[in-house]
């Protein structure tokens, strides 16, 4: 699949109207250059011509399994977004890369168990070479400017945020959704990025507003959990389970 085909304006194509505030200051260089064609990049879905909202599930998807499909669904039902793009990484900076699937295989992985006709999966990492979230999202923005974008992810992953590069950029970037997991609540909630943006959160109950709210926004879903993890899924595999 073609994410990106290249389109010719009449001239360049404008940053993020704070592309020059000191958050963006660190981004890497060529997240803010021009492709290597001459001209900007567009979705091939016509997306950036879209007035949507879009959540982003990035991962390693190794593999891809029902509690993906679980956290999209109750996206669509909590969060009201149109779509839901599920981000493979080609590799997870924080991540071993032993016991990692090749890429191929976990886009097919991730394809395969995408069953809803508005879950797209993307390579999106691939194609623009970005290596952290922070760089991917301000390409997306460049690229997309009239998508509303949500990122969404476990309890789990907010425990360790701040160790994500530049990760007070992402706050910054878009709104933030985070789904509970079993165990990981009241870490999540006492976690160093939950305290630094603590008066952004906003009530679960306003959930559908978290799109349209002005940035910094976050929320913390208290949804029906699901137990499946890729890590459990591996190791019943290696054990022939």
């Amino acid at each position: 699949m073609t994410l990106f085909v290249p389109l010719r304006p009449a001239s360049g194509t404008p940053l993020p109207a704070d592309s020059r505030s000191p958050l963006f200051a660190k981004v890497r260089p060529h997240a803010l250059r021009m492709p290597a064609s001459d001209a900007p990049a567009v979705p091939a879905n016509g997306a950036d011509r879209r007035q949507v909202t879009v959540g982003l599930m990035g991962g390693s998807f190794n593999p891809a399994h029902a509690g993906h499909l679980h956290v999209a669904e109750m996206a669509f039902r909590t969060l009201g977004v149109d779509e839901v793009w599920w981000l493979v990484s080609p590799q997870n900076p924080l991540k071993s890369r032993d016991g990692m699937a090749p890429f191929p295989v976990r886009m097919e992985s991730a394809r395969r168990m995408a069953r809803h006709p508005r879950i797209r999966v993307r390579d999106v990492e691939m194609r623009l070479g970005t290596h952290f979230t922070a760089d991917t999202l301000v390409e997306l923005r460049r690229r997309c400017p009239r998508i509303r974008f949500v990122w969404i992810m476990g309890a789990d992953n907010l425990i360790g945020f701040h160790r994500w590069e530049r990760w007070s950029l992402i706050f910054h970037s878009v709104a933030v959704a985070v789904f509970d997991r079993p165990s990981y609540s009241l870490r999540a909630l006492a976690s160093r990025a939950a305290h630094r943006f603590g008066r952004f959160r906003i009530p679960s109950k306003a959930a559908r507003t978290l799109a349209y709210r002005r940035l910094p926004a976050w929320v913390f879903l208290h949804t029906r959990r699901h137990p499946a993890s890729a890590t459990q899924i591996r190791e019943a595999a290696g054990a022939g389970l």
